[in-house]
């Protein structure tokens, strides 16, 4: 195996054990895969600053009662090499709570991050944004119509 498929397994591999630190509320694990410094942008537009934050928000929010037992699902679905030390990769993903059987289109966010590898090896998210994913409502439908 050649070394840009390695880095991607890698990468998807750490995605997943973020995710997984939603089902297991280890949000310190999930904190290994972020820089010390890295910056964290919320559906909601609310910026988080370093991984002490984004362990402490997604601690609060987590061990709230709605939240007991759900899940992250999704996956990435690209990852675009910038360098070989740096990436950007979008994820789509959701939240699937325990009264749900299926995730509701509604509920999707995209998710934009940016990797860095360190100097053993690892690698980090630095910097990543939500975005819930919504239709176009019929103003931008008109304004980005074909003419």
């Amino acid at each position: 195996m050649n070394q840009h498929t390695l880095d991607v397994k890698a990468i998807q591999e750490a995605n997943r054990s973020i995710y997984q630190a939603f089902e297991t509320l280890d949000f310190n694990a999930a904190g290994e895969y972020l820089t010390e410094d890295c910056d964290y942008i919320t559906a909601k537009g609310m910026r988080l600053k370093g991984r002490a934050a984004y362990i402490r928000a997604h601690k609060e929010l987590m061990n709230n009662a709605v939240f007991k037992g759900a899940k992250v699902e999704g996956d990435i679905t690209d990852i675009r090499f910038l360098n070989e030390k740096t990436v950007v990769v979008i994820a789509r993903e959701s939240i699937n709570f325990r009264w749900r059987k299926k995730i509701t289109p509604h509920l999707v966010s995209i998710n934009t991050s940016v990797w860095v590898k360190e100097l053993t090896g690892k690698w980090k998210m630095t910097a990543f944004h939500n975005c819930r994913i919504q239709k176009k409502g019929w103003l931008a439908k008109w304004l980005m119509r074909d003419r």
